[in-house]
């Protein structure tokens, strides 16, 4: 009996043996099948039994399994796949992605990718091919209305201009409120940091074809790791990399014109019929006398030929692009490399731009466990920046105020150059002549590289170590000619700047993941690294005047007789900071998040040079409880939170190189005395100065039907913004005026829904849909020394209200029966008065949005595709321009009106309208005082509201043509494409396209263009 037992003892000990030794530790990477990216989050399980495993941010997975077993991999977004286990002990799995409407998978950002199953914070993903070959000159014009809570406003027509972007509102009262953008993992320098041109932006160098995804964070969650830079938001830009398999080439070419679009009926110049009567009926109700009249009427030209100065200064301009990839590679060595050639000319003479682009992205795995990756981005982008605003030598300007009988040319066909008689240009210079002859150019180039690389050090712990350098230079040249305009005086002056910024990273980061023993699927991934940059830019300024009158090409300085100017400066700033993120996973089903990061910087003061920032989030993926499956409305449910801080340390809102010395007490040698040295204080500094800090909330919740066809989100915000950086008065016997201090608070609070899906999807027939709504409310919470309101020219920053808060006295029409302007007494509209300054200013409306967002359709039958974007804005006032006094009313004889004046002057006793009696100097009252009809009150400030038609594209997809694959052609595509090609407006007064920008102000920009174009994609 005991040998019995003893054998049965031995044999099921060896039994038990067997088993053991036959399951085994498994392996292996999870990557996309479209571009061999690793994919996280990735659902690995055991099919048939409870096991199961999640990947990591490299798309690893580590789980126990026995031959004969079959490893299932699941990840919404992608179709499901199997895999039996073989003798192997490493695998590399390739998912596919399906017909889903939810492209989200993984979110982005410098530290790596996280799963949007178990993601935690609140970000948008716009995905890189639906904004391919878009005719615009930076990539940032292509967001507009496609992101909840982005507000993207082109208030500029000239081609490569700086992109006003808010996200979630207006960030800051004294300082920067643009988001931190990152490239390829690089935290890049940003904004307009041209010193001659009219509006620049970095960014214009970026090609929209070599853009793979642009993911914007948003809530503390999301952005916390950022520190002291993440207040703003987040715009993470990934350009394309190589997908493994055969070697795709593609080229695209699109070519076309600019147009205007329609000037608003109210804002057209007044015809020469019009402005003719307008002169003389000006200065008849002035008291002239008729002989005077017709004089003055002859000296001005009345009685003779006239032009049409809107049209002389516009123009149809050329549109075209052209770009050519190649996309190749193997499991080990991926590459992806283009060249672009972009060329837009705005509809206003002298204004363009010509771009030349080139990528090449290598990713290589150097071993099983070490990969390599380098980005390489060249661009050079050269602009043609004309004046705008007040400049007398702006063509816009000259567009609106010279009058119709000011002849651009002699009769001799030759330009007009007469400045001293009354039909001449001693005022506002002939554009014409100024475009011709002059010359403000810059021309920028850009390279920024980055390399990354990353070692599996062992299955659950990865190090990554990564460096950037982003490096511009920016060569400006301006010269104004030595006969007429700016340049007459000086006999010709020209000015050269230069620009060199030298932008350097380093980051290394180890990722850990640990899984919880004894439960499946449940794990925590734990990242901790430490990153510094170092931004370096360095400026050279020289001017000279006279220059030779017969020479006019000879426009460089060493061609001057008089140096005038000639000095150099530079502008440095450091960061670095540690960081953490710990994320916990429990079957998908349940995700905590949170982060940690210490920051310094050199731009802060000497007492506050660093700040801790952190952020908790959580997730409920509803859907993958056991009750979800007993009801059959929803496919997917998610609710998620997040509350944390961060940081704002932007001193500009136009870059992020200016003013980085701030904090600090500094002297300079600028001020000279009698050929010696005289050096004096020119800012006064504060030790005590810290970036300003917003503290965030977040709730969001997100759920599909039928089977994630129709998938709707929903998101409130909260975000306090305190320690604001403000100038704060103090007494003058200090030297200064002012002081900066963080003093200041404010909250912008919100909701965004954004709705999007696949409402019909047959064989022959698709249709995407895709409509947000984005609603933000600013109010100033508090300002320095406790004061109430703070009043800024035509705006007014009050507790309690909106920061663009408009301050205007409130205008209340025409007397009918003398034509006097009146305006009412107080905020009830009862009682009205003549006299302007009685009249009291008053808060009134606001300048920014109360909603804004996109509406987006594509119907696809049988390969013909046609596509509808619209973007809309509502709910707030603008200011049409700051030289509306001008171009109303009879003050300004001399410079041309808009038609609506012309339409609705008043004329005579007992006229009902709302434009004032035309007088010449302006109406003056019965007791000798002006009537001061064209001050600034509401009267003019106009509806913003707007829906405007952004893209409409009708194309044909040809690639499943027989003939076409047997000739290897994979892909061609023929469209044609209109931009800008409607605007519904709300304010029968309105004077401009209502765009204007963030603050509400318009002032007299180069106007946005109409394109046509016609395209073609080639894919072999």
């Amino acid at each position: 009996m005991k040998k019995t037992l003893l054998t049965f003892f031995v044999l099921g000990f060896i039994a038990l043996n067997s088993v053991f030794a036959q399951s085994r530790k498994i392996t292996g990477r999870v990557i996309g099948a479209d571009d061999g990216a690793p994919l996280p989050g990735v659902s690995v399980s055991i099919k048939g039994t409870s096991r199961g495993s999640t990947t990591n941010v490299d798309g690893q997975f580590v789980i126990n399994a026995s031959p004969g077993e079959i490893l299932q991999f699941t990840f919404i977004g992608f179709n499901t796949v199997t895999v039996p286990i073989t003798a192997a002990n490493n695998y590399l799995v390739k998912l596919q992605s399906d017909t889903k409407l939810l492209n989200e998978v993984v979110v982005v950002d410098s530290y790596g990718a996280q799963a949007k199953k178990s993601y935690t914070g609140a970000s948008s993903t716009v995905n890189g091919q639906e904004n391919e070959n878009k005719p615009f000159s930076s990539p940032l014009q292509a967001l507009q209305g496609e992101i909840p809570g982005l507000n993207v406003s082109s208030f500029s027509g000239q081609p490569g201009a700086n992109i006003q972007v808010r996200l979630r509102g207006v960030g800051s009262i004294g300082s920067g409120s643009n988001p931190l953008y990152v490239i390829d993992g690089a935290i890049v320098n940003a904004g307009d940091i041209s010193s001659l041109a009219t509006t620049t932006s970095i960014l214009s160098g970026l090609n929209d074809d070599d853009i793979e995804s642009i993911t914007v964070l948003k809530d503390a969650s999301a952005t916390s790791i950022y520190g002291s830079r993440g207040s703003n938001g987040v715009i993470v830009i990934t350009t394309k990399k190589g997908k493994p398999g055969k070697t795709q080439v593609r080229f695209d070419a699109e070519t076309g014109n600019t147009t205007n679009m329609p000037v608003p009926e109210a804002g057209r110049p007044a015809t020469a019929a019009q402005y003719a009567t307008l002169f003389r009926e000006g200065l008849t109700n002035a008291g002239f006398p008729a002989a005077t009249v017709n004089s003055l009427a002859a000296s001005y030209g009345l009685n003779g030929p006239s032009n049409d100065w809107y049209s002389l200064v516009t123009r149809r301009g050329q549109q075209q692009q052209y770009n050519a990839s190649v996309s190749g590679g193997g499991d080990n060595t991926r590459v992806f490399s283009s060249l672009g050639y972009f060329k837009q000319d705005a509809t206003t003479i002298g204004s363009s731009l010509r771009r030349i682009t080139g990528l090449i992205n290598i990713d290589h795995s150097i071993s099983k466990r070490i990969t390599l990756d380098i980005n390489a981005n060249i661009s050079n982008v050269n602009q043609n920046t004309p004046f705008t605003g007040g400049a007398f030598a702006s063509p816009v300007l000259a567009a609106y105020f010279l009058r119709p009988f000011q002849l651009a040319k002699n009769p001799d066909g030759s330009i007009n150059t007469d400045v001293t008689t009354n039909t001449g240009f001693n005022q506002i210079y002939n554009p014409l002549y100024e475009v011709a002859h002059n010359k403000k150019d810059q021309s920028e180039t850009r390279a920024l590289g980055t390399g990354t690389i990353k070692w599996n050090i062992w299955d659950q712990l990865n190090f990554t170590s990564f460096a950037s350098v982003d490096y511009v230079v920016l060569e400006e040249d301006q010269f104004d000619n030595p006969l007429i305009g700016d340049g007459a005086a000086t006999n010709g002056q020209g000015f050269d700047n230069y620009t060199r910024v030298f932008n350097y990273s380093v980051r290394n980061q180890l990722d850990y993941r640990y899984n919880i023993p004894s439960i499946e699927n449940f794990y925590v991934d734990a990242t901790a690294g430490y990153e510094a940059q170092q931004s370096a830019a360095y400026f050279i300024v020289a001017q000279s005047n006279g220059f030779p009158l017969t020479q006019p090409l000879l426009t460089e300085s060493i061609n001057a007789a008089t140096p005038i100017a000639g000095h150099a400066t530079f502008s440095n700033y450091t960061f670095d900071g540690f960081y953490s993120r710990v994320n916990l996973n429990f079957q998908n089903k349940y995700s905590l998040s949170g982060s940690f990061r210490r920051d310094g910087s050199s731009e802060f003061g000497s007492n506050q040079p660093y700040g801790d920032f952190y952020s908790v989030g959580g997730a409920w993926n509803i859907d993958q409880e056991s009750f979800f499956k007993n009801q059959h409305i929803f496919s997917s449910v998610k609710l998620r939170s997040s509350i944390g801080t961060t940081g704002n340390a932007q001193f500009s809102s136009t870059n992020t190189i200016s003013n980085v010395y701030i904090a600090q007490t500094t002297a300079g040698y600028n001020n000279n005395y009698a050929g010696n040295n005289g050096q004096n204080f020119n800012n006064l500094g504060n030790p005590n100065l810290t970036w300003e800090s917003s503290q965030k909330f977040d709730l969001g919740l997100n759920f599909g039907f039928f089977t994630d066809r129709l998938v709707f989100d929903a998101d409130y915000y909260h975000n306090n913004i305190n320690k604001l950086i403000q100038n704060v008065p103090i007494t003058l016997t200090s030297g200064f005026g002012s002081i900066i201090s963080n003093i200041g608070a404010m909250v912008n609070k919100g909701f965004e829904f954004d709705i999007k899906g696949v409402p019909v999807k047959s064989r022959d027939f698709r249709w995407t849909t895709d409509f947000n709504i984005s609603l933000n409310r600013n109010t100033v919470t508090a300002l320095y020394n406790n004061a109430a309101a703070v009043t800024a020219n035509s705006t007014h920053t009050e507790v309690g209200k909106d920061l663009y808060t408009w301050y205007a006295r409130l205008y209340a029409g025409v007397d009918p029966a003398n034509g006097d302007a009146l305006w009412y007494t107080d905020a009830t509209r009862t009682k009205t008065t003549d006299d302007y300054n009685a009249a009291p200013r008053i808060d009134s409306r606001q300048a920014d949005p109360k909603a804004f967002g996109g509406f987006f359709n594509t119907f696809n039958y049988k390969g013909i595709i046609f596509t509808a974007e619209f973007y809309y804005n509502y709910g707030n006032y603008i200011e049409a321009s700051g030289y509306d006094q001008y171009l109303t009313d009879g003050e300004f004889l001399t410079f041309n009106k808009y038609q609506y004046i012309y339409t609705n002057r008043w004329t005579h006793p007992g006229q009902i309208t709302n434009v004032p009696k035309y007088v010449y100097g302006g109406i003056t009252l019965p007791d000798g005082s002006a009537n001061q009809e064209n001050q600034f009150s509401d009267r003019f400030l106009y509806n913003g509201s707007f829906i405007r038609l952004k893209n409409l594209t009708i194309g044909y997809d040809l690639k499943d043509l027989a003939f076409l694959k047997s000739l290897g052609v994979s892909k061609l595509y023929l469209y044609g494409r209109a931009t800008n090609l409607w605007t519904k407006t709300y304010d029968k007064n309105l004077t401009v396209d209502p765009e204007v920008g963030i603050s509400g102000i318009g002032n007299l920009e180069i106007p946005q263009v109409k394109t046509f174009t016609i395209g073609l994609n080639v894919g072999l």
